[in-house]
């Protein structure tokens, strides 16, 4: 500190001294009087510029570990819900497991099962329907294929995720018989097929799906062997002609399963005619000009060569001479390796199926062919599969009974299928509960994690308000302390303002 010199007036460096250390106060003081008037020790970067970068970080944890909080507790109330969906299934389900092991009793008549079939239909609706309304924003929380992944932590890998995999329909559970099938004898040594439930999608244009009730695949003919078709006349002969057969092996390429009719066209001599092949729906499929007639087999081959014979051989009596022009005959043809057949009802009625099982078509009927060990889809909601051409038998049926979907039916008629029925019961309970016990032990872990985020938000925010946060306390004592040095500063600036004055006394 230099040496305050009064003599020496040009320079008042005592009242210099005096006002540097009042406006070093001053500041001080304003410091303390902001800090008390928010309540913050770091009103801006300058005050401390490395506590403001750590109270920063520390106030985003805190902020985040709040939200966190607030996920865990929006996760525990939809969790919340699926658990009372589930607990009503279960209600119902035990219900349903009553009711099943009452119609089990063979002190029931039909009637009273018949009661107890319509309650547990009932039922088996009710369950499909509180699946459908157990939602949390739009979302089914019971569909059997729920995934949810809740942030439960302020870090992005701080997550828990929350998986339903079990259907829970009362369809999949075997509680009720909808959009489903049974087979009765539809396999044995002669007729071995397999039946499956096609989507309501293939159903065929302006066709409905099949009612609820008993069906069966009937076997209305085959091909001759898997080298070689068959062909029947449904009308007459034409005159002149003895028989029509499939033709040998290696034919058959060139003509479709079907129903045709020929026509004769014109018979220039006994040897050459012209014809025409017209299919079920009324259109040409072929036409032939010129055609040489094979006197000395005494058959008419409607194409020559093996790469595009129709598979079909028409014998004559003599030659060609006893056609006339204009006569014509229809016939049905069986490709090799095809059978044809018919779904009929209960009742044996044929039922309208899609011709050409695409399911597509615009040509209906009551019959199909299919290729043997080929699926054939009917386009009314099912679909069979033929064994081997050689183990199937012409006149042959296979039946199943057909429960249409959106249906609900359930089948307690007696005591040996009301228990089928509680087995079931008891596997739809076992699942339920197993989803509510994954569920449960979800939602107490998500408590310990609410608890622990608590926790830690509490022990962020005490950092943070160590750090940023005034001491009120002590920045009181400070302001009193420079309040009163404030005072103190002011009259020694005007007592060093004064002291020059005394150098006059010399001029005396």
């Amino acid at each position: 500190m230099p040496t305050v010199d009064l003599t020496r007036i040009g320079s008042n460096i005592g009242a210099m001294y005096s006002l540097q250390s009042l406006l070093d106060i001053n500041n001080k003081l304003a410091t303390t009087q902001q800090r008390l008037s928010t309540g913050k020790r770091i009103n801006s970067a300058a005050d401390d510029p490395a506590g403001l970068v750590i109270a920063t970080k520390m106030n985003a944890r805190s902020v985040g570990l709040k939200v966190v909080q607030d996920n865990i507790s929006d996760a525990t109330n939809m969790m919340s819900v699926a658990e009372s969906g589930l607990n009503q299934l279960t209600d119902i389900v035990t219900q349903m497991r009553s009711k099943a092991t009452q119609a089990a009793n063979d002190t029931l008549g039909a009637t009273e099962r018949a009661a107890i079939q319509t309650q547990l239909e009932q039922y088996a609706e009710q369950i499909d329907d509180i699946l459908a309304e157990t939602k949390w924003n739009g979302v089914q929380l019971l569909s059997g294929s729920l995934s949810k992944q809740f942030q439960t932590g302020v870090d992005i890998s701080e997550t828990t995720t929350w998986t339903m995999n079990t259907n829970l329909t009362s369809g999949s559970a075997g509680l009720d018989l909808s959009d489903s099938y049974t087979t009765n004898g539809f396999s044995n040594a002669n007729y071995s097929a397999s039946l499956t439930a096609v989507a309501t999608s293939t159903v065929g244009t302006n066709q409905i799906e099949l009612a609820t009730g008993g069906y069966s695949f009937e076997i209305l003919g085959k091909a001759g062997g898997a080298a070689q078709g068959a062909v029947t006349a449904t009308s007459s002969l034409l005159g002149g002609t003895t028989s029509i057969t499939a033709s040998a092996a290696n034919t058959g390429s060139g003509l479709a399963s079907g129903t045709y009719t020929l026509r004769i066209d014109a018979v220039a001599s006994s040897t050459n005619i012209n014809y025409s092949l017209i299919n079920a729906s009324g259109n040409t499929v072929a036409t032939v000009t010129n055609f040489d007639a094979n006197n000395s087999a005494g058959q008419l081959f409607w194409a020559s060569g093996a790469s595009n014979d129709m598979g079909v051989t028409l014998g004559f009596s003599s030659d060609a001479s006893g056609l006339s022009v204009g006569s014509q005959m229809t016939f049905e043809f069986i490709n090799q390796g095809q059978v044809k057949l018919e779904m009929n009802d209960a009742s044996g009625q044929a039922v309208s199926i899609d011709q050409d099982g695409s399911g597509a078509g615009t040509t209906y009927g009551s019959y199909a062919y299919a290729n043997a060990g080929g699926a054939y889809v009917s386009g009314r909601g099912m679909s069979t599969t033929i064994a081997a051409l050689g183990t199937t038998v012409v006149g042959q049926t296979a039946s199943f009974d057909y429960h249409k979907q959106g249906s609900y039916v359930v089948d307690v008629s007696t005591a040996s299928k009301a228990a089928t029925y509680m087995d079931k019961a008891n596997s739809a309970l076992d699942t339920i509960n197993n989803q509510l016990a994954t569920l449960g032990s979800l939602m107490a872990r998500m408590n310990i994690k609410a608890t622990a985020a608590s926790s830690a938000q509490i022990n962020v925010e005490a950092a943070y308000n160590r750090i940023m946060n005034a001491n009120m306390a002590e920045e009181q004592v400070n302001a009193s302390k420079y309040q009163v040095l404030q005072q103190t500063a002011v009259a020694m600036l005007a007592q060093s303002n004064r002291a020059p004055q005394a150098i006059l006394s010399l001029f005396q």
